[in-house]
């Protein structure tokens, strides 16, 4: 298998788990240009959430359509004060196209709307060409799974395979799994090894083994599904990698 199809059997993997628990992953940070690889992707998310509230956001969005605001001609027709309901104020899974160009202030009150769990997901379309043009540092955080696919090839993005009859049943099945005593340990071990300094990343990625359980059809996290965790949540963060430890065999 290639790289460029193992790469794809995580995205496949990935959006299977995001689809689980939306909110409970708190969303998806795509870095990837405009063009046939990224439509797939959204394809396939689009297959994945079907029941889910689906809002696309835009980067220069306003306050008003955020939070709600007053609408003028129902007030006026009515005689009372008539406020419209704002994008955050219902359960939802954002999509937000040109993700690099988020401002500071937009990315703190997506990121508090994250942070108060009432059933918002963010997935961000990051289609950044330069290491500075990216998702501000406030809203990557939040979000448990990074992906990469700027080396993707088309050749190698085929339709992803999302049965939704199967991602039903581990829907199912996700309140019931069970997590080991020492898999936030060694999930904040390795964290730590890898240099992220975030308390949310270990978190984020046992949200991402449990997900990963219910979908092998498993009522209990084993290790296989902490290690798609770590692929998929803490590698991407990593800001170093450690050195091997030479005074163990291999």
């Amino acid at each position: 298998m290639s790289a460029g199809q193992e790469r794809w059997q995580r995205v496949n993997l990935a959006l299977a788990c995001f689809a689980l628990d939306p909110a409970a992953l708190g969303g998806i940070w795509l870095r990837a240009r405009v063009g046939p690889v990224r439509d797939q992707v959204q394809k396939g998310l689009e297959t994945a959430l079907q029941g889910h509230t689906l809002r696309r956001l835009h980067p220069g969005i306003g306050d008003d359509a955020l939070f709600g605001g007053v609408d003028l001609s129902a007030t006026l027709a009515e005689g009372r004060v008539v406020r419209t309901r704002g994008i955050l104020g219902a359960p939802a899974v954002l999509i937000m196209p040109m993700a690099e160009r988020i401002k500071a202030g937009l990315a703190a009150r997506l990121a508090g709307a994250l942070d108060r769990q009432t059933g918002l997901s963010l997935v961000a379309l990051d289609e950044g060409a330069e290491p500075d043009e990216t998702l501000p540092s406030a809203l990557a955080d939040r979000l448990a799974i990074h992906l990469d696919l700027a080396e993707q090839g088309l050749s190698d993005a085929p339709d992803l395979a999302l049965d939704l009859a199967d991602l039903a049943e581990a829907r199912a099945l996700l309140p019931r799994v069970t997590v080991p005593d020492s898999a936030i340990a060694e999930l904040a071990e390795v964290a730590a090894r890898l240099g992220i300094l975030s308390l949310r990343a270990p978190l984020l990625a046992l949200a991402v083994a449990r997900a990963s359980a219910a979908l092998s059809g498993e009522d209990h996290v084993e290790s296989a599904d902490l290690m798609l965790a770590v692929e998929l949540v803490l590698a991407p963060r990593a800001t170093q990698y450690p050195e091997p430890d030479t005074d163990t065999a291999p």
